[in-house]
């Protein structure tokens, strides 16, 4: 045989040759062979234990007798005749023994390969593990018995093979250690990679991204190197090469590693979607709700219990039995006004006097330390009911996908037979709060419908602008604005406000800067609850929410003038600003018609042009979108268009590419921007869709904020 450097250097590479490997495995197969792989992979791993136990006792000193050693094994091993076993297992012991010592490892690898070609890549390894299972297990059995036994101790030695269980060369023993150790993992390994193919079956687009076959051909090129590293060490001559087994152990652990954390990534998800299918099985056949809300929200490990957090103490989940229950679904930065809207409400006596009941349900993609300790924090807050913990996994993903939580929060409302009664019922809290009982969906669109024309006055209120419906009742001017972040169009219009303030009596100056984030909440809230109540888009409380939030989003800002709670001009921050920015034109006008809005709107009409395309921006959250629009400008059907947006938090966005078209959104926050379709003809047919229907649910985008 080559020298050990050579050998382990050849090894290595081998381990490591992507082409070699990617080669062999694009052969055509013969096959495949029936090979029951979980029956041999059993029969290698109880083989292998009895061994590998032999070789502790020799590390210890303690080695047993052979009856002893027999007796380790507790149950029979049964053999199947479904293939010619005996002569595949001698073959494979020549080829990762006697040939992979005489010739070039490249070819001893082909040639083992192509002996295997007609199983699968899982058989190939499992089969080859066996023949270094017979082989090493039969050796160190031998081991055990030549001592007492003269006429194998001959025939050992005639072999050249070393008296492995009374060895007294520490180093030789050392090597037999750490050789024992390497094919431990190389067992585990093994096992990892059969149960990654029983998985991917269920998780074809995780796995597909793993190749299998490359793993299993790491296992072929380990065990050969198993092989022959025993060879070696148990040979008389001077083919020892237990010093370089260390090296060659430590590159297999670390593929070992690697591929483990895969393994046990897909073991999880296996385990989610599991526990998923048996809640979304619960939810469909419930008749009460007590049922639903354990599945979701108690484990094996609560006795089926929630906290409840005014009592700082765990109850049985049936407090919930025959009661209508509110599910508030958030992540753990649950707004502070929400949080305080919901404690009034819960506060009030009629609530407390009817059959509700409030669960918060903390949904988190991390579960460490920080997350746990901010749940508590949170939840100490409450007055209602929570889980015991953040919520698990499976009841995770069902909550995601079955009532499309996606970071907004949200109230869920479930009635006592465990059914939902409406989806999202935190837009009418936020907008009506106490008003909103019992929380219906029909009680939303008969709050909606009562409030008339206006939706001014919903957007705008005491909530995020102090006292500002005393203003509506006075009839005072007011000028709403705002930008997502403060940019030199905001400080320009600041700027012109100021010096045009002689000119014109007192209005009431409404900047969204500090609140911005309650504002679009509450902007968003009044959309959803007006595509609840009709998705039609045309109604004028529809087109004022749409052009406000379309500025609000993608026009770099939004401006309103009112009198009272009347709109005057409704528009995009830009345009406010190029109006304002010529006010020495038409502000002594003003002060001589006392009609501010009145002049500024005329001097807007005659200056401001509207771009050729009509868009508007719909915030994915609305969920009920309209499957296709026609234009209210010219009756042609409108595109829509998915994109997504991230703000960053409160940093102002820097993209590294050109600006999306008007009416695009971003990461995080996605909508579906609408347009005529270019080149429309204007016969009445609806335009091809620029982005495929099925990406897009009820025409929308989903994402979350």
């Amino acid at each position: 045989m080559a020298g050990n450097n050579s050998f382990m250097t050849s090894l290595l590479a081998l381990l490591d040759d992507d082409k070699f490997m990617k080669d062999v495995a694009s052969k055509p197969s013969r096959g495949p062979e029936p090979f029951n792989v979980k029956y041999y992979l059993n029969l290698v791993e109880k083989i292998l234990n009895q061994a590998m136990a032999i070789v502790d006792d020799v590390a210890k000193n303690t080695r047993p007798k052979g009856d002893q050693c027999q007796s380790k094994s507790s149950s029979s091993l049964s053999m199947e005749d479904s293939i010619p076993l005996s002569s595949t297992i001698n073959q494979l012991c020549y080829q990762i023994t006697c040939k992979a010592r005489a010739n070039d490892l490249q070819q001893t690898m082909a040639s083992l390969l192509n002996m295997l070609s007609s199983f699968s890549w899982d058989a190939k390894a499992v089969l080859t593990l066996l023949a270094l299972s017979v082989y090493y297990a039969e050796h160190w059995r031998l081991a055990q018995i030549e001592e007492s036994d003269n006429l194998l101790s001959l025939t050992a030695r005639l072999r050249g093979l070393h008296a492995i269980g009374k060895s007294s060369d520490t180093q030789r023993i050392k090597a037999l250690v750490a050789l024992n150790d390497l094919i431990k993992v190389t067992l585990e390994f093994t096992k990892c990679a059969v149960e990654f193919v029983n998985y991917s079956n269920d998780f074809g687009e995780h796995s597909a991204s793993i190749d299998t076959s490359a793993r299993f051909y790491y296992i072929i090129v380990i065990v050969i190197g198993c092989a022959v590293q025993f060879s070696g060490i148990i040979s008389m001559s001077n083919e020892f090469l237990g010093q370089d087994l260390w090296t060659f152990s430590d590159r297999v652990r670390t593929k070992y590693e690697s591929f483990k954390k895969e393994v046990e990534n897909l073991r999880e998800k296996h385990a989610v979607q599991i526990s998923y299918e048996k809640i979304k099985k619960i939810s469909k056949d419930c008749t009460d709700v007590v049922e639903l809300m354990a599945a979701l929200f108690c484990t094996k490990y609560d006795l089926s219990t929630v906290y409840q957090c005014c009592k700082k103490t765990t109850v049985k989940v049936d407090k919930f039995k025959d009661k209508i229950v509110m599910l508030l679904i958030s992540d753990l930065d649950l707004l502070g006004e929400d949080l305080d809207t919901l404690t009034s409400i819960y506060n009030e006596c009629s609530f407390h006097g009817s059959n509700y009941k409030i669960m918060w349900v903390p949904i988190e993609e991390e579960h460490n330390e920080v997350t746990q300790k901010k749940f508590l924090d949170k939840r100490s807050e409450m007055r209602w009911y929570t889980s015991n913990s953040m919520v698990s996994k499976p009841a995770a993903k069902f909550i995601q996908k079955k009532w499309q939580f996606q970071h907004q929060t949200k109230v869920v409302v479930l009635n006592q037979q465990g059914k939902v009664v409406n989806m999202d019922a935190m837009a009418m809290i936020r907008i009506w709060g106490r008003e909103a009982f019992p929380f219906t969906e029909s009680k939303g669109q008969e709050l909606w419908n009562r409030q008339g024309s206006n939706w001014f006055k919903l957007v705008v209120n005491n909530t995020v602008f102090p006292y500002v419906e005393r203003g509506f009742e006075d009839g005072e001017l007011m000028i709403l604005y705002g930008s997502a972040e403060e940019t030199q169009t905001v400080q320009k219009v600041e700027k012109y406000l100021s010096e045009i303030e002689s000119h014109f009596d007192f209005y009431r100056r409404l900047k969204v800067s500090t609140k911005r984030e309650q504002f679009l909440t509450r902007l968003e809230s009044c959309l959803y609850l007006k595509m609840q109540a009709s998705s039609d888009v045309y109604d004028s409380r529809a087109q004022g929410l749409l052009e406000l939030y379309t500025s609000y989003k993608q026009c770099g800002g939004f401006a309103v003038i009112a009198r009272g709670s009347t709109v005057v001009v409704n528009t995009c921050l830009p345009d406010f600003e190029a109006v304002l920015s010529q006010h020495r034109e038409w502000a002594t006008q003003a002060a001589t018609a006392q009609a501010f809005e009145a002049v500024f709107k005329a001097y807007y009409d005659e200056v401001v042009k509207k771009p050729h395309c009509h868009r508007f921006y719909i915030p994915s959250a609305v969920g009920n979108m309209p499957e296709c629009v026609k234009c209210a400008k010219c009756s042609r059907y409108m595109k829509a268009a998915v994109t997504f947006e991230c703000c960053h938090g409160d940093q102002p966005m820097m993209p590294s590419y050109p600006t999306p078209p008007y009416g695009a959104r971003t990461f995080g926050d996605s909508a579906v921007a609408a347009a005529p379709e270019a080149g429309d003809s204007g016969t009445g047919f609806p335009a091809k869709m620029p982005v495929p229907p099925m990406l897009l649910p009820s025409s929308a985008a989903m994402a979350s904020r």
